[in-house]
């Protein structure tokens, strides 16, 4: 039997790619011990399919787009919100996450002393401690560029060793992070902050009773505050003989007693207060014959990627936009936000222009979902081109970015960018999670199946010392960055988390820290360093496999 299904899965090895992917996904669902493996089940599901036979490995084509497809879509999405990561908060955090991530690769240097480690597996142990599967494949593309004077079953077998590590290191890595948030908590009786309440958006009518304001252009008023985190929908002009209601534009001029209609949360109302006055009793937003609103998708790709700003939305359409909501998160925009495939923006305007507001913004779910192959391709061949310049290290070496840091530092450039003339970089977040998944198991059914031979047989000489060694690492990097985020440098506990979890590229640890600190803190700290930890495991697991 075991002969017969070896031999049909090395006949047939798209039969074996999505077994391995559909058998591995039901075993993510399992929860062992409180927690699920999710899609690093698919992993397992291969490391089970290669042990069948080394001729069942999989073409190493499949990680490898896999592998680009994954880097390059997380790069897309964290673009935008990577302005310059070592800037005010992002300094201190970045700088916290390298210096772990040093501290972790000293303890793994440490446990290959310990136990006579070689660079390949130290580095494969370094990646699935901190479940990290970029940095494997950084490790593997190294051994690759160092012994090409191999014959290709040697070096198979040496490329094998860093997964081989990986995938015995792995679980803990997941449960560990989670096992040091509640040691952690429980040792020091840190009780979950109270769930706050996310600040509703409103609008707000005030008269004008502020001389100051008067008598100039709107945005040359507005110019003199910073951070105002509102915006003006509405003017009503008072006069002797008919109120008249109009859309507020940077040319629109104030008079003492008009009424303006402000959109934002509270913080921001009270600014509005002091720069306009009192609140009126008259709601002007309430009269809907004149201007309306109307709430659209925004698909169009000629929109996509510029700033509300350069829209000139006033003049050419007679509207603007009051508020944006992206994913699940409503904000109120301002001129220098750029739009992104997949928000949805209310627009308020006169009735009659609703279709061309449709039309201008595209207003299509599917456009939200559809990817632009041709800007997703020209950006990941970018990438490996970055990815294949060497790097010149101390001492005559050579150090490449290779086939996953290239792709996610141009694909957190052009995800930042946004656009490049006609070309729309961003791509919309239901399209971008489908690509990052199906990058993801491809890859790790790839080197799942090509290392699971090696894997069983290593599992039976020495399994019980290499989980060891990997939980050491896994704990010594979480324990440690916990006691010096949250002790030392006094740090909220809930960024600390999130710090942690983007130290271990562990979201299953994320989505956990979440949960025990009703909080969206350990998010918001985990996005603003995660591409640099990322990249930093990249170059750590490449050194650490010339470690003898």
């Amino acid at each position: 039997m075991r002969e017969a299904l070896t031999a049909f899965l090395t006949q047939f090895p798209v039969v074996t790619l999505f077994a391995v992917i559909g058998i591995g996904y039901l075993l993510g669902q399992l929860r062992i011990f409180g927690f699920r493996l999710g899609v690093a089940g698919v992993l397992f599901a291969g490391l089970a399919a290669g042990a069948l036979g080394p001729d069942i490995a999989l073409p190493s084509i499949v990680s490898t787009v896999g592998l680009i497809l994954f880097i390059y879509s997380i790069g897309i999405q964290f673009g935008p919100t990577f302005a310059n990561p070592f800037r005010r908060e992002g300094l201190r955090d970045n700088l916290f996450c390298i210096a772990m991530l040093l501290a972790g690769a000293t303890i793994a240097v440490g446990v290959a002393h310990w136990q006579s480690l070689s660079g390949p597996t130290l580095a494969g142990l370094f990646s699935g401690a901190l479940t990290n599967a970029p940095a494997l494949a950084a490790a593997q593309e190294i051994i690759r560029d160092n012994h090409r004077s191999l014959a290709a079953v040697a070096l198979q077998q040496l490329t094998d060793g860093p997964v081989i590590a990986f995938g015995i290191a792995y679980p803990f890595g997941v449960l560990g992070v989670m096992l040091s948030f509640q040691l952690y908590r429980s040792a020091f009786r840190i009780k979950p902050a109270r769930a706050e309440p996310g600040e509703p958006i409103e609008v707000r009518d005030f008269v004008v009773q502020n001389p100051g304001v008067t008598g100039q252009d709107l945005a040359d008023v507005l110019r003199l505050h910073k951070d105002l985190g509102f915006v003006i929908s509405r003017i009503q002009t008072r006069s002797n003989t008919a109120d008249q209601t109009t859309l507020a534009t940077a040319e629109s001029r104030l008079s003492l007693g008009d009424i303006v209609a402000v959109v934002g949360n509270r913080a921001a109302l009270e600014r509005a207060r002091h720069i306009f006055g009192e609140p009126s009793e008259i709601h002007i937003e309430r009269d809907r014959s004149v201007l309306d609103y109307r709430r659209v998708f925004v698909s169009s790709k000629a929109i996509v990627g510029k700033r509300i700003g350069d829209l000139d939305m006033q003049n050419h359409l007679s509207a603007t936009i009051t508020r944006l909501r992206r994913g699940d998160v409503d904000i109120v925009p301002d001129s220098d936000t750029r739009l992104e495939f997949g928000d949805r923006v209310r627009v308020l305007t006169a009735p009659a222009n609703f279709d061309a507001v449709a039309r201008f913004f595209g207003d299509s779910i599917r456009g939200t979902a559809e990817t632009d192959f041709a800007s997703v391709g020209l950006g990941m061949m970018m990438g490996v081109i970055l990815g294949l310049i060497p790097l010149p290290l101390p001492g005559g070496g050579l150090l490449r970015l290779g086939l996953a840091g290239g792709p996610l530092i141009a694909g957190l450039f052009l995800g930042r960018k946004q656009r490049t003339g006609p070309i729309t970089w961003s791509i919309p977040m239901s399209a971008n999670l489908t690509l990052r998944q199906i990058g993801l198991v491809l890859f790790q059914a790839g080197v799942g199946t090509r290392a699971g031979y090696g894997f069983l047989q290593t599992v039976r000489a020495s399994g019980i010392q290499m989980i060891v060694a990997g939980a050491v690492i896994t704990a010594g990097v979480a324990i440690l960055s916990l006691v010096i985020g949250h002790r030392i440098l006094r740090q909220p506990f809930e960024a600390v988390m999130g710090l942690t979890c983007a130290i271990h590229t562990e979201p299953a640890s994320l989505a956990f820290a979440s949960l025990i600190s009703n909080s969206d803190a350990p998010h918001a700290s985990y996005a603003r360093v995660f591409p640099v930890c990322t990249v930093a495991k990249i170059v750590l697991a490449q050194l650490l496999v010339t470690w003898k």
